[in-house]
């Protein structure tokens, strides 16, 4: 029990700086438009969608990286505990190096296309 409260608060430290760091912009119109009129605009939307989902990974990715250092930390030399801790420190840095690459496949294939990604 004290290791799930001592996870959790770990966790919610690492979560309440980002949000409170989350502020809208004050206007009327604050979510954009995306008039996807042109193939060049349906290009940028998913091009936006992705750079959010990256992000996504990368904020998940650093979590991982931070449990993970916890479990190392706190293993007292236990066998099964490192080793648990190495898995998850190479399953993030599998989805770093996954999100990567899609990234840099979609500026390929844009290349390949003829229109460049912005």
């Amino acid at each position: 029990m004290k290791k799930i409260l001592s996870t959790l608060v770990l966790i919610s430290l690492l979560v309440v700086p980002a949000v409170s760091l989350a502020v809208a912009e004050e206007g009327p119109n604050t979510i954009p438009d995306p008039g996807i009129t042109t193939v060049g605009g349906l290009r940028d939307l998913l091009q936006t969608i992705s750079n959010w989902i990256f992000t996504g990974l990368l904020i998940l990715a650093g979590i991982f990286l931070v449990i993970a250092g916890y479990f190392f930390v706190t293993a007292s030399g236990d066998a099964a505990k490192i080793k648990t801790a190495r898995q998850m420190v190479i399953n993030a840095l599998i989805g770093v190096a996954i999100g990567l690459s899609a990234k840099g496949l979609i500026e390929i294939i844009g290349d390949l296309v003829g229109t460049p990604v912005p």
